[in-house]
């Protein structure tokens, strides 16, 4: 299984559960979540452990809309 770290917004109508899709546009509803937040403003999106696993077009897009 090839692990990737993938970002999501919240559910506005289920708030602590992911949005729909992800930052680069795959569907939520088969992937696992985790509930690492980031600690620090600045701080990456993604668990630091798991920074080699980032889906590079989500941490595009997440970069560019901060």
């Amino acid at each position: 299984m090839l692990l990737v770290v993938h970002a999501a917004g919240s559910d506005p109508d289920v708030p602590g559960d992911p949005a729909a899709v992800t930052a680069c546009g795959l569907d939520t509803a088969g992937m696992r979540t985790d509930p690492w937040r980031p600690a620090a403003r600045g701080q990456g999106w993604y668990p630091p452990d798991l920074a080699r696993y980032a889906c590079p077009r989500c941490d595009r897009a997440v970069r560019s809309a901060t």
